[in-house]
C-alpha cells in the first residue's frame, strides 16, 4: 500500500463511480459484438481510459509505439494486475487471452466474454491447440492479440518465466511479436505494490486497495518488435522476457535517479535485443 492513501470518503466516492462505470460497461456490452471493428476498438479504448481515470491511474509511456497498420501483432507483457488489460486497451484495444477462471469473475468476467476475450483451459492440451488455431487465424486477419506469457501475476519487480506455447500462433501467422513492460508507480515515481494482484488476494480486496491509493501511474515501456515468422517460439519467448526484464530494471534505475521524469529507451536497447535474439537463434540451431 502506498504511504499516503486517499481519504476514506474519497475512496468510497471512487467506488461508487466505479460501480456506475461498470454498469455503463454492461449497457455497452449488450450491443458491442454487433459494432464494426473500428467502432469496437474506439469504444474499448474510451471505456478503458475512463475506468483508469476514475481510479486516478495515469499512463506514461516510453519507447517507440507500434503501428496497427502493419498487420497482426501479438502483444506480450509481464502480468501484475487485472488492471493490465485496461492499461493496454487504453493504448492498443486488443483481444486478450486469459485463463478460464476470469470467465467466472462478477461483472468483469461477463464484460470480457462480450468483448471477445479468448479463454483457455491451461491443463487441457487439446484446448490449447484449438486456441492456437483461433489466435493464428485472427493474427492473419490483422488482429491485435494480448498475451501474458507468465501465466500468473507478479509484484512487478521483474518478469517471471515466459511460457512459449501461445507464442506459436504468431510464428504460424508470420506476425509481429511486441514485448511491453508494465510497471505501476506511486506519486514519487517509485515502484508501487498497490496494483499487484498476487497471492491469496481476492478481486474485491484488490479493488479496495486501489481505491484507497491516492494516485498511481502505469508506466508502459515499448521494446523493439520481433518478427516471429520462421522463428523458434522458445527463443522468441526468451528474447521477449529478457527485453521486458531489462526495461523494468532500466525504469527502476531511472526513477531512482529522477522521480517522474520521462526517459526514452536507451539508444542501444534495440541493438542489445537484436544481438540477444541472434545469439539465441544460433544456439537453438546448433
Amino acid at each position: 500500500m502506498d504511504k499516503h492513501p486517499a481519504d476514506l470518503v474519497i475512496s468510497v466516492f471512487r467506488g461508487v463511480r466505479l460501480a456506475l462505470h461498470l454498469f455503463y460497461g454492461i449497457l455497452l456490452a449488450v450491443y458491442y459484438p454487433h459494432l464494426n471493428q473500428a467502432l469496437q476498438r474506439r469504444t474499448l479504448k474510451t471505456w478503458s481510459r475512463q475506468l483508469l481515470a476514475i481510479l486516478n491511474i495515469g499512463i506514461q509511456s516510453e519507447g517507440q509505439q507500434f503501428t496497427r497498420d502493419e498487420g497482426g501483432c501479438l502483444l506480450i507483457a509481464n502480468h501484475v494486475s487485472w488492471l493490465d488489460i485496461f492499461v493496454l486497451n487504453s493504448i492498443y484495444p486488443s483481444l486478450f487471452i486469459a485463463k478460464s477462471e476470469v470467465r467466472g469473475w462478477p461483472v468483469i468476467g461477463w464484460l470480457c466474454r462480450r468483448t471477445g476475450t479468448i479463454f483457455i483451459e491451461r491443463a487441457m492440451r487439446q484446448n490449447a491447440s484449438s486456441i492456437n488455431r483461433r489466435v493464428s487465424l485472427s493474427l492473419k486477419q490483422g488482429a491485435c492479440i494480448g498475451l501474458f506469457p507468465e501465466g500468473t501475476t507478479t509484484d512487478g519487480k521483474q518478469a517471471g518465466h515466459f511460457h512459449s506455447a501461445l507464442i506459436q500462433p504468431a510464428v504460424d501467422a508470420g506476425a509481429r511479436l511486441c514485448p511491453i513492460a508494465l510497471r505501476y508507480q506511486d506519486e514519487a515515481g517509485g515502484l508501487s505494490a498497490a496494483a499487484a494482484f498476487i497471492g491469496d488476494m481476492t478481486l474485491t480486496q484488490s479493488i479496495w486497495q486501489i481505491l484507497r491509493c491516492r494516485h498511481l501511474d502505469a508506466l508502459v515501456t515499448f521494446t523493439p518488435a520481433l518478427m516471429a515468422a520462421s522463428g523458434n517460439r522458445r527463443v522468441l519467448a526468451r528474447v521477449a522476457q529478457e527485453a521486458i526484464t531489462q526495461a523494468l530494471q532500466d525504469a527502476g534505475a531511472n526513477r531512482q535517479a529522477a522521480a517522474q521524469q520521462e526517459f526514452p529507451l536507451s539508444a542501444n536497447h534495440a541493438f542489445i535485443t537484436a544481438s540477444l535474439y541472434a545469439t539465441l537463434v544460433s544456439k537453438s540451431r546448433g
